[in-house]
């Protein structure tokens, strides 16, 4: 006889690894399906803001991720013409005042083997190929070692990250979305780094920018990523990434390390504002939603999130076994009260500032201004909404420093 799961999350990612511990650890049957073996390299600039490690605090994994994971006590902000701000992560009440860097093939495994260790069942190397709908259950196809498998649940998380053919195929994509893309590279070595994330606006073409993560005292996950509105811009992410490499005082910081490994590029989805984030039985969560943050390229802390409030949905559903697109609707406001302002104002905040005739006088403003400083910080952490960086008293200090 067929199993027929509570839930089937495909996806093994924080987002669908997070949904499945929470499922789990309520005592639902949760199937969680991925195409690859764990421990698995992801690429991605690796940060954990205080949000994601407030969820994993609630998982009680943090003292786990000590164990790999590398802290920040603050950020610093280069502008293009140079000049920076450095300032430490801003208090707010129920987060840490620091972040961790932390690489996704240890990161990702970590949350996996939580999910297991609560009671989730996982099946590596399935590729599914086709999920249908119909009235009482989803029917789950994938393929693995070139055998075709079948799998039966109550409801669908779909977890895929930005990989957008299964999305596609059952009409949640009526076209591609606009994407952003990054390529990052990991250095060892590096005598003079602090403990600071390190985010520049200069050496790379607006709007964009690059990143120097410290993932211990001498070692980084160094990137850069550009949103391609340009047809003036370099085509690949890599071009980006040499590019910023090249700049002075990057090339100077890194003059004494050596890269690891391969230069490695990657698609960033931010069009939650727009999406489709549930069908009938079906709901998405992280960055198969769209819900990678436009003006940050943030995505691991909106995952863990988005799969902490589907797994909510789910358990408060699963009384009454009503998995319709009515039902799952809650879902969906749930995800818009929480998210789609920010979306929204910051995919706004990304299209007015960044270009160096503002992004220079708001850094400028930030060092003379507190308060700027600490609505700079608290938007770029997701403390509060992006308008609050249009206010008339931001604008004002940024004006004043042109």
């Amino acid at each position: 006889m067929n199993t027929v799961y509570d839930v089937a999350i495909i996806g093994a990612g924080p987002g669908g690894s997070t949904t499945a511990s929470y499922l789990a650890k309520a005592g639902v049957r949760v199937l969680l399906l991925d195409k690859s073996e764990f421990p698995r390299d992801k690429t991605c600039g690796d940060a954990l803001s205080p949000n994601a490690l407030k969820i994993l605090g609630d998982l009680n994994l943090i003292d786990k991720l000590i164990e790999f994971g590398h802290r920040l006590n603050g950020i610093r902000l280069v502008a293009p013409n140079g000049n920076e701000l450095v300032a430490p992560i801003p208090p707010k009440h129920g987060f840490v005042e620091h972040l961790y860097i932390a690489p996704r093939i240890k990161l990702d495994d970590l949350l996996l083997q939580n999910s297991i260790a609560l009671g989730a069942e996982f099946k590596s190397n399935v590729r599914v190929t086709d999920l249908r709908v119909d009235s009482n259950k989803v029917t789950i196809t994938g393929k693995s070692a070139n055998k075709e498998q079948i799998f039966f649940a109550n409801v669908g998380v779909i977890a895929v990250g930005a990989n957008t053919a299964l999305l596609q195929k059952l009409g949640f994509l009526s076209k591609l979305p606009e994407f952003a893309v990054a390529a990052r590279a990991y250095y060892n070595n590096l005598p003079n780094l602090d403990d600071l994330m390190e985010i520049r606006f200069d050496g790379v073409p607006l709007p964009g920018y690059g990143w120097i993560f410290p993932t211990s005292k001498t070692s980084a996950n160094i990137g850069a990523g550009f949103l391609r509105k340009s047809k003036k811009l370099p085509f690949t992410a890599k071009e980006i990434l040499d590019k910023f490499l090249d700049h002075g005082p990057v090339r100077e910081k890194i003059s004494l390390g050596q890269r690891q490994g391969v230069v490695k590029g990657y698609p960033l989805r931010m069009d939650f504002a727009t999406a489709r984030v549930h069908s009938n039985r079906i709901i998405l969560v992280g960055e198969a939603a769209g819900l990678v943050n436009p003006f940050t390229g943030e995505g691991i802390d909106y995952a863990m999130e988005s799969g902490q409030i589907a797994a909510r949905v789910l358990i408060d559903l699963a009384t009454t076994g009503d998995y319709s697109f009515k039902a799952l609707h809650s879902y969906d406001r749930n995800l818009r009260k929480r998210f789609q302002r920010l979306f929204v104002w910051t995919t706004r905040l990304r299209s007015i500032y960044i270009n160096e005739w503002l992004l220079n006088p708001l850094i400028r403003a930030a060092n003379h201004e507190k308060s700027v400083e600490k609505t700079i910080l608290e938007v770029l952490l997701s403390y509060r909404n992006a308008i609050q960086a249009l206010s008339p008293s931001t604008l004002y200090h940024v004006l004043t420093n042109l």
